[in-house]
């Protein structure tokens, strides 16, 4: 199975933008194509590339960064077998905070893992978490940034945390822009990626400099 990641600038037009995506989605000859965050920006983008789509072979999967005016963000999508469709779900929360000791977020995010964000491809089960959803996960500074579930005290929800990620073969990971302290981040992908799995990320760069 080939898995192809893009990254975009951060910054570039949603017309840009648009434009890459329907011919990055048509060229490929991968199997998987894994976008960056923020894919596209409008709900318009999306009815518009839903009639674009020509490649029938390659699953790719994309995020769309405003779906109305009340700022329901960062919806996930998926093409398979040119078919656009919605996840029906979006980023649950950003920061760390947001999910320090808060069991029912974390509940819903692994209701979200399990029903929305996971599906089976060519014998593979596919988990798709979004951007700094990674701080499910929490290190432990003392101990070698050793990484554990953030909600390592509830025995229920790590049970369903763990199975989710025993059942996953492969994680992908859409990003908005790069993470601060890569140190951390390594050692969530490490372990994400351990017991032979597959960890993907894209992001967007930082913008560039004229």
């Amino acid at each position: 199975m080939t898995i192809e990641i893009v990254s975009y600038i951060h910054g570039l037009s949603n017309k840009i933008r648009f434009n890459l995506t329907r011919d990055l989605i048509n060229d490929s000859k991968a199997d998987v194509l894994l976008f960056c965050g923020h894919t596209l920006g409008f709900v318009n983008d999306i009815e518009d590339l839903k009639t674009s789509i020509e490649n029938k072979h390659v699953e790719a999967i994309l995020e769309l960064e405003d779906i109305n005016s009340d700022k329901i963000e960062n919806c996930l999508y998926r093409i398979s077998s040119g078919n656009l469709s919605s996840l029906n779900t979006n980023q649950i929360f950003a920061q760390s905070i947001d999910i320090e000791g808060n069991y029912e977020l974390s509940s819903r995010l692994l209701h979200e893992f399990e029903h929305c964000r996971s599906f089976d491809l060519n014998g593979y089960r596919f988990l798709i978490i979004q951007c700094e959803e990674l701080n499910i996960l929490k290190n432990l500074q003392n101990d070698k940034n050793k990484v554990l579930f953030r909600l390592n005290d509830d025995k229920k929800l790590l049970k369903e945390f763990n199975q989710i990620i025993e059942d996953t073969k492969v994680i992908l990971n859409p990003i908005h822009t790069p993470m601060g302290n890569q140190g951390k981040m390594l050692k969530r992908r490490e372990y994400l990626s351990n017991k032979k799995r597959y960890y993907f990320s894209a992001s967007n760069t930082f913008e560039a400099k004229s």
